[in-house]
């Protein structure tokens, strides 16, 4: 197979050197634009890279014995007839090819005459993709040929049809959003037979390959966010080994897309950083909190302290003082609103002030009114919910509605060790505005905590 990468000022220059140089054959593997040139960023220039890739040809294969075919529906439900490999390579080979011709649309005259361009030959790409499945329904089967796309290549597209000129900013009123719902229809249909090309492809994987898609399956990840993802790769890049590299990526930009991370706690330039951490009884707070005390003053020398307003627990208290005693901090026991005002103005100078609070549940009212009236002692109060990785999704869901009155900031699992599956977190963050920080994977003090991010996520839902 021949990789080469191209440089141009556009998406269309960059296709035109493919084309000219590899042929029509070509398969797009990865678009991006960045800005090169200039000084400290003034006057850069942006760049369009393409990466292409065009297949050796094949050697002479035996004909092989025809086996039973397969049938596949299609996202309204009707079915298509039976697949092939042969079939699934020419269709998937017709769609990708139809596809430039959805930011071709993008130099109609306006962003109306853009989106019946491009939805009209969406319809002519979707009816060449079933007469080609029709027409090769009984041929022999033949290795089927892979194509991989950058979802970003799709997404760029998409832009290119809505517009950005001074002629989209000119439409106005009524006609901008009904064309705005068109371009969004027609990003929904591409996601639509992005979701079919891979379910087709599933059909060809080898025995004994633990895919991207098979391992959030076996993390319990909802089958709504599982078709969204496949919507949103590259074609096929869900039917990845989940072991490579690749497949890692593919997971983490997806994340990224639709979750916040918090990255752990970041201080303050300027000033304290004040932290409480909330959330069910059981969860782990107070140990989640000396880890946090323990990395920040042990590895990065912060000067902090520690204040607990867990006296309904005598153990929390002493487990707490004996963390506080072991890294060298000062602890604070605060039983009220006023005293934890009093505590945070002693430690105004310190970094970081940590508050460990005592547990709630969240179907006590009168509880959860407790720990609101806590937390109004100071507005700079940076909120932590602390949940258990091994809680039902509908449990954690109805925590974090019943939780959403103390308005945390960040959220932080604990007990990811406890269970087979975290797909929970995934379910429950999923396109949500609150961040994730911290990520915890045990008992040891400071060791079993991570910050919060795509990447950390990613390990824990493909660990083995």
């Amino acid at each position: 197979m021949q990789i080469k990468v191209y440089k141009a000022a556009t998406v269309k220059e960059a296709m035109q050197q493919v084309k000219a140089e590899l042929g029509a054959d070509a398969v797009i593997l990865h678009t991006k634009k960045y800005r090169e040139g200039g000084i400290l960023g003034i006057g850069a220039k942006e760049v369009v890279e393409v990466t292409a890739a065009l297949e050796d040809a094949p050697a002479a294969q035996k004909p092989r014995a025809k086996k039973k075919l397969d049938v596949v529906s299609r996202p309204d439900g009707s079915e298509l007839p039976p697949v092939t490999p042969a079939r699934t390579s020419q269709a998937m080979q017709q769609y990708r090819q139809a596809q430039p011709t959805v930011a071709s649309a993008g130099k109609a005259r306006s962003v109306s005459e853009a989106a019946a361009q491009a939805a009209e030959e969406k319809r002519a790409a979707q009816q060449r993709f079933d007469a080609l499945v029709q027409s090769l329904a009984q041929q022999e089967n033949t290795n089927p040929r892979i194509i991989k796309a950058d979802a970003r290549a799709e997404q760029t597209d998409i832009r290119a049809v809505e517009g950005d000129g001074p002629e989209a900013e000119k439409a106005g009123g009524e006609a901008q959003m009904a064309d705005a719902k068109k371009i969004q229809d027609l990003q929904a249909e591409l996601t639509q037979m992005k979701s079919l090309l891979a379910q087709v492809m599933a059909k060809e994987q080898p025995a004994g390959v633990r895919t991207l898609q098979d391992a959030l399956k076996e993390q319990e990840v909802d089958e709504a966010i599982l078709k969204d993802l496949a919507g949103a790769a590259a074609a096929g890049e869900t039917l990845r080994d989940s072991l490579t590299e690749e497949a890692h990526a593919v997971l983490a930009d997806y994340l990224k897309a639709h979750m916040t991370f918090a990255n752990g706690i970041r201080l303050n330039q300027h000033g304290c950083r004040i932290v409480a951490l909330i959330g069910p009884t059981g969860v782990g707070k107070t140990t989640t909190l000396a880890k946090i005390a323990a990395r920040f003053v042990l590895e990065q020398g912060v000067d902090a302290a520690l204040i607990t307003a867990d006296t309904y627990r005598i153990s929390a208290v002493e487990q707490l003082k004996t963390y506080s005693d072991i890294i060298g901090l000062p602890l604070e026991i605060v039983y009220t609103p006023q005293e934890l005002q009093t505590a945070l103005h002693k430690f105004r100078q310190k970094d970081l002030v940590l508050i460990d609070t005592a547990g709630r549940s969240q179907h006590n009212e009168f509880q959860m009114k407790e720990l609101v009236d806590f937390l109004a002692a100071n507005p700079r109060i940076e909120r932590h919910l602390v949940m258990s990785a091994t809680t039902k999704n509908r449990d954690a869901a109805d925590i974090l509605e019943k939780f959403s009155v103390c308005e945390p900031d960040c959220i932080v699992f604990t007990k990811t060790d406890e269970t087979a599956s975290v797909g929970m977190i995934l379910n429950l963050l999923y396109q949500k505005e609150v961040a994730l920080s911290f990520l915890t994977n045990g008992q040891s003090v400071p060791d079993d905590i991570v910050p919060a991010t795509p990447e950390a996520l990613a390990d824990l839902l493909l660990r083995e």
